[in-house]
């Protein structure tokens, strides 16, 4: 190891204190040459002759104190960023040079005249501290504080305020914290207890010293062990603290409240109440700066929640407390601080109310609320809040009400509570239109919209729903003021937008609906849409707009008769000249982005026969879009739109696009290659050290200014018009492949899947999320028409893919790079399917052609030692994955054994870890089944290496993510379905027992939120049941019970169910198909009444197949069930079923190798339909 060069050594003159002290003026300076110049000079320095210049600049006498505090910032900085220089020298120097260093910081903190410059001090003190390879609680810092914790008195307030957060820098060192608190968190209870009382008499230095001394207690708490009894005694600082509260209500002193509140659920036990009056107190206050008072008020409403929802099993059984807690929030949703007037004239919908910050916080806050406690009395609250609320004569209380319902509304756990009283909220809100302050009408409409967001309806249209929609248009009709004009605009969309379709076919309402609501809809049109596209305000005319597309979506052909004139209006507004017409128009960029998405709905709406005339015409002009945009003359969000538009337009054309393709074709590929600038800039910070980040856009360019607690300052420039660009490009290079499929030129597919696999390997995650969103579907366009590239494409996007998942972060993973890859092996397996289709037509004489000869392509893409090569790589990799995962959740499931049920700190950090895990544990559930699928038993080997184990402990254990269950029980389910009678041998115990308990919990009935665990369960038993004879003979008689007792649960008995009903009735027919013997006389009655009561399956395409296959075997084989005449005519009966099905799939796919599978199908169905007669 070299040694570490001494100060003397590099400069004969001593420390370069001189130099440094002339540095730290010249950083200060205004001109950013100068202070670029100093940096400079200060970076020549070693490192090794810097700190202990730095050091004494921050000790020395006579040195300005705003040189001091930059001293110390910078020395804080330089220790984290040129750390590398003096690591690998000698220790005994390098201690030796910390040492020194530290001598110099801590004799600042405890001599220095300047608050500001003992806390840059205790700052860098700690961190030069926390560089020394061997640390103690004998060591200076932790020496110097500890001395300071056990003397009876505070001292001076600056000192002891520097002291507290060198305290709290100390603890940030993992390895020591927990001793160091445990060894001093009494003695710092005691000196917070001196701190607050103190500080009552007010003052900033007290101020600042009780806040310090609060973030050293919430530090100490975070450090602290479960079991310490040290914890249980610092609760007694609540009513000091809330004392302190009444006569000071700092916003800094809330802001540590809250933090405590949130660490330590109980430090405010026993004191709610009186934190509650605190809350009041400090919210009815007048203060003469208001938007300084709304502050305050908004951090005291954050504390008292913080103090209910971070112990929410506590809060549930003390309902008293949170119902008041309620009311104040409540009340505060009506606090709205601007004039009618200036509300009024807000120019777009999406901008900020500044001037209502107090109810927007307070909205957010009632809904954390219930969100966090998810408990139906909280809801329960809530309402008999807004009712008594509605029945008062405050048109502001109204207005609060209205406020909070929506709000609600838009939140998942709330908004079914809400719904169920639907009928009540309609009522008040149709009221509230008839009102004169257009704040409560648009507050009414807003609630209808969210509203109508959430409901799910099917059948026919009610008269109350009629009723709404004639109180919309007429209160629309009626309408002067703009806002509410728009807000009206948007309850109409929404309320279409509940009749449309959703499903493949497209959004068009069922005919039996149109034929209700057509009226509706030409009065809409004529009455509203039509005269509003006129508007002088721009956006109720891009409302008006909106509106058309939406209802041009859910009438579908029956729009024609409209066709002409919106093609008219669409044709008057894209004909324009773009360049002038976006100078001229102040939102001219927002008006052509909602007219080109209108095109894009009539083209869907009315269909290739009728549009055919004006597709040229409209993909011309969307093309000159993308040249005007590309000049930079408009903003990227209207290329995004406009190459959106060209994708739809594409898909509506098929085949007929192609002509296009050259002329598009350069320019999207252009705007995928273009650079994206991104630049790093680093600068010291003057001023306060205290980090922060702010954002700022100067035209195409987004800058971001971050400056963290060394006071070091970067400023990131991202040219984020272009990174939109790219994504737009690539999202319609994915389209346009979905749409032309194998009717794309063979050579432009390469040079899209080139251009894409370049971008793919791209810096910004959201570029290379839409690059691999988009290669499969490139691939896959030479699935049929270039066999080689196909080939070749796919196993170099697999080999790509399984180094993404080593290199990209886990949340990356999860959601782009193993889907790209499960969808790349599906095309495979479609590719494989259409063979197969095409052999076993040919061999019923219904095909001529030998496309179904030769090597599959997943068969050509790798030899046999390559293919096994790459699944040890891929399945490695998501094993490497997984367990970094899986053990960090098991890590918490084993921390929260200790703890207090009743205060049970429910970190919102921890439910977000809980959901990125289980979306991880599905991303590598779905890829592994589509590996088993397309390799089989192939796959077992390194499946069992590095899966089995993660997967296998999430079934073991009973607290495991619920998520990861799921996952689990599918992946097992995958590999003994297709590794067949092997993988049954390996997987069946550690699948079937806890498949069985899934599917029927002995302690609880089934609720809607089992639904996927049951599918996934009963998808397991059946493919134990299929592979495992032996392991399921054991079982069968539990299996028959669990999977009836499933079936006759109410929930399954419902829609939106249906997939898990599938599961489960499939499950059992296997059972009775391959255990008719071992069932007995029961199997043809089960057999029978299974297929009269849950066959042809609706949801579950995958056993939609299954069954299929089963049956179609049965007759085939002619099972002895079929001797049975009630048994052979439900099984005709069904087969008849499937085989309009897959003749309707055969006539209506447009993708060909859906259709061929789908005419594969349909010929064994008939096969079948002949044998059973």
């Amino acid at each position: 190891m070299p040694p570490m060069p001494s100060p003397a050594t590099l400069n004969p003159m001593g420390h370069p204190t001189a130099t440094v002290q002339e540095a730290l003026k010249a950083l200060q300076s205004p001109d950013n040459a100068v202070r670029s110049a100093s940096e400079a000079a200060l970076g020549g320095f070693p490192l090794a002759q810097l700190l202990p210049a730095l050091a004494q600049s921050v000790r020395e006498d006579g040195v300005p104190s705003s040189e001091q505090h930059l001293a110390a910032i910078l020395l804080r900085r330089c220790l984290q960023s040129r750390w590398n220089e003096v690591e690998n020298s000698d220790p005994a120097d390098t201690d030796a040079l910390l040492q020194q260093t530290l001598e110099c910081l801590l004799q600042a903190v405890l001599e220095s005249s300047e608050g500001m410059v003992k806390k840059s001090a205790a700052d860098a003190a700690a961190e030069v501290w926390r560089r020394k390879q061997t640390r103690s609680l004998e060591d200076a810092p932790v020496a110097i504080v500890a001395r300071w914790l056990a003397e009876p008195e505070l001292g001076q307030l600056e000192t002891a305020t520097a002291l507290f957060r060198l305290f709290d820098r100390l603890c940030e060192d993992e390895e020591i914290a927990p001793r160091l608190t445990q060894t001093h968190g009494a003695s710092l209870a005691r000196k917070v207890a001196l701190a607050l009382q103190q500080g009552r008499g007010g003052g900033k230095e007290s101020e600042a010293c009780m806040t310090a001394a609060l973030e050293a207690l919430v530090t100490c708490v975070s450090s602290l062990p479960s079991s310490s009894t040290i914890r249980a005694s610092l609760c007694d600082l609540a009513p000091l603290l809330l004392s302190v509260l009444f006569v000071s209500p700092s916003p800094a002193l809330f802001v540590s409240s809250q933090q405590l509140a949130e660490t330590f659920p109980q430090f405010f036990a026993g004191h709610h109440a009186a934190l509650l009056e605190l809350v009041v107190r400090v919210v009815g206050s007048h203060g003469a700066d208001a938007g300084a008072d709304d502050d305050v008020k908004a951090v005291a409403l954050n504390v008292a929640v913080s103090a209910v929802t971070s112990a929410p099993k506590w809060a549930r059984k003390n309902l008293n407390i949170v119902k008041p807690l309620l009311e104040v929030l409540a009340d505060c949703c009506g606090r709205v601080t601007s004039d009618e007037e200036t509300w009024s004239s807000k120019d777009r919908e999406e901008d900020d109310d500044e001037e209502d910050r107090l109810a927007q916080e307070a909205l957010a806050l009632a809904t954390r609320v219930a969100e966090r406690l998810n408990n139906n009395a909280v809801l329960e609250m809530l309402l008999h809040i807004c009712t008594s609320f509605l029945a008062s004569d405050d048109w502001r209380r109204h207005l609060a009400a209205l406020s909070l319902l929506a709000a609600l509304l838009e939140e998942e756990h709330s908004s079914l509570s809400v719904i169920a009283h639907s009928d009540e909220v309609v009522a008040v809100c149709l009221l509230r239109l008839q009102s004169p302050h257009a704040r409560l009408r648009w507050a009414a409409l807003n609630c209808l919209c969210c509203l109508l967001q959430q409901e799910e309806r099917e059948g026919s249209v009610t008269e109350r729903e009629k009723n709404l929609l004639e109180k919309l248009l007429e209160s629309l009709h009626n309408e002067t003021n703009n806002r509410c004009r728009r807000k009206g605009l948007q309850a109409v969309a929404e309320f279409f937008s509940n009749f449309g379709a959703d499903d493949d076919e497209g959004p068009a309402m069922d005919p039996e609906v149109y034929a209700q609501l057509s009226p509706y809809i030409e009065a809409a049109l004529q009455n509203a849409v039509v005269p509003l596209c006129d508007s002088s305000d721009a956006q109720t005319q891009e409302l008006a707009l909106a509106v058309g597309s939406v209802l041009a979506q859910v009438s579908g052909q029956h729009f024609q008769r409209f066709f002409s004139f919106f093609m008219g209006a669409v044709r008057r507004l894209l004909s324009v000249d773009f360049p002038s017409f976006l100078k001229t128009h102040p939102h001219g960029c927002s008006l052509l982005e909602t007219a080109v998405e209108f095109a894009g709905a009539l083209a869907t709406a009315v269909g290739m026969e009728v549009f055919a005339p004006d597709a040229p015409w409209l993909l011309e002009r969307l093309v000159e879009i993308q040249n005007v945009c590309s000049e930079g003359t408009a903003d990227a969000s209207l290329q995004a739109t406009a190459m959106e538009a060209v994708g739809i337009v594409a898909k509506v054309m098929g085949p007929a696009a192609l002509p296009f393709l050259p002329a598009v074709s350069p320019i999207v590929l252009a705007r995928v290659r273009q650079h994206v600038d991104c630049d790093f800039a680093e600068a010291i910070a003057t001023g306060n050290e205290e980090a922060g980040a702010s954002v700022s856009e100067e035209g195409r360019i987004s800058k971001v200014n971050i400056t963290d607690k060394s006071g070091r300052q970067t400023v990131i420039s991202i040219n984020t018009a272009a990174v939109e660009e790219k994504c737009a490009a690539l999202r319609l290079l994915a389209s346009l492949a979905t749409g032309v499929g194998g009717q794309m030129p063979p050579d432009t597919a390469v040079e899209w899947a080139a251009a894409v696999t370049a971008e793919s390997r791209g810096r910004f995650a959201l570029i290379r999320k839409e690059a691999l969103g988009a290669l499969p579907a490139i691939v896959n366009c030479l699935s049929a028409s270039d066999f080689g590239q196909f080939v070749r494409l796919s196993r170099e996007s697999l080999a790509l893919l399984v180094e993404a998942v080593k290199e990209n972060s886990a949340r990356h993973v999860s959601d782009f790079v193993l889907p790209a890859a499960t969808q790349l092996l599906q095309n495979l397996s479609l590719e494989k399917e259409r063979k197969e289709a095409l052999k076993g037509l040919s061999a019923l004489g219904e095909r001529q052609d030998a496309g179904g000869e030769g090597a599959t392509a997943a068969e050509a893409a790798f030899s046999l030692e390559e293919r096994k090569a790459f699944l040890s790589q891929i399945f490695e990799a998501m094993g490497r994955f997984l367990i970094p995962i899986l053990t960090e959740e098991f890590e918490r499931l084993a921390s929260k054994e200790g703890e207090d049920d009743e205060w049970e700190n429910v970190d919102e950090d921890e439910e977000e870890a809980t959901e990125v895990a289980a979306e991880a544990y599905d991303a590598v559930m779905q890829a592994t089944g589509a590996l088993f699928k397309l390799y089989g038993g192939e796959c077992l080997a390194s499946f069992d290496a590095h899966l089995k184990m993660p997967f296998g402990a999430l079934l073991a254990h009973e607290q495991a993510n619920p998520g990861g269950k799921v996952s689990a029980l599918c992946i097992f389910a995958d590999a003994i379905t297709f590794g067949g009678a092997e993988a049954g041998k390996m997987y069946a115990e550690v699948i079937l027992p806890a498949a069985l308990l899934t599917v029927c919990p002995p302690s609880a009935a089934l609720v809607e939120d089992d639904v996927y665990a049951v599918s996934a369960a009963a998808y397991g038993i059946g493919a134990v049941a299929m592979h495992s004879r032996e392991a399921f003979l054991a079982r069968r008689e539990g299996a028959i019970e669990a999977l009836t007792r499933a079936l006759q649960s109410p929930v399954l008995q419902t829609d939106d169910c249906r997939s898990a009903a599938d599961c489960a009735a499939c499950a059992l027919l296997k059972i009775a198909l391959l255990y008719t013997r071992e069932v007995g006389e029961q199997s043809a009655t089960i057999f029978t009444e299974l297929l009269k009561r849950w066959f042809p399956l609706k949801d579950d395409a995958q056993e939609i197949d299954a069954s299929i296959d089963l049956l179609v075997n049965m007759v085939a084989e002619n099972h002895i069930l079929l001797q049975a005449a009630a048994a052979k005519e439900e099984c005709r009966r069904v087969l008849l079923a499937l085989l309009a099905e897959k003749t309707k799939d055969a006539e209506s796919s447009k993708d060909e190798d859906k259709k061929l599978v789908a005419m594969w199908k349909k010929a064994r169905v008939q096969k079948a339909l002949e044998l059973i007669r």
